[in-house]
């Protein structure tokens, strides 16, 4: 399934559809397109945009569906730390590029590279959280 009807996508808090999403609701989005199956929050209280524990919190949830890796691929999620605190997550779409959505702007792809000095780490989505017989398109 192709990225581009992920792209342009408003950036909504706590937003889960194409009418407007967060950071996490697009790469959940995305990845549920591509035959994931992963929760698209961890069930405790999400009450702004920039809430102090949720990086730990991010890291925690991550570590459940997949393992830490040091080259991003196809399907990754990118854990970031933005200026002024923000936890920031966007999903790979090639080895070079991120599907992410920002406060400012709706979904796009950008380079990793140019987050490079931002990201904490990647996580690859663990096999068994891919829908049996799923073909990615």
């Amino acid at each position: 399934m192709p990225y581009r009807e992920f792209l342009n996508i408003p950036f909504k808090f706590r937003g889960r559809d194409k009418r407007g999403t967060d950071c996490l609701g697009l790469m959940w989005m995305y990845l549920k397109a591509r035959g994931y199956v992963i929760p698209d929050r961890d069930g405790l209280p999400m009450l702004h945009d920039n809430q102090e524990d949720y990086l730990e919190r991010a890291i925690q949830g991550l570590q459940k569906i997949g393992e830490q890796v040091s080259v991003p691929q196809e399907d990754d999620i990118v854990l970031m730390r933005l200026p002024g605190g923000y936890t920031h997550i966007g999903v790979m779409v090639d080895s070079d590029h991120m599907l992410h959505v920002l406060k400012d702007r709706p979904s796009g792809v950008e380079p990793i590279m140019k987050y490079r000095r931002r990201i904490v780490a990647v996580f690859r989505p663990s096999p068994s959280r891919k829908r049996p017989g799923f073909q990615c398109g």
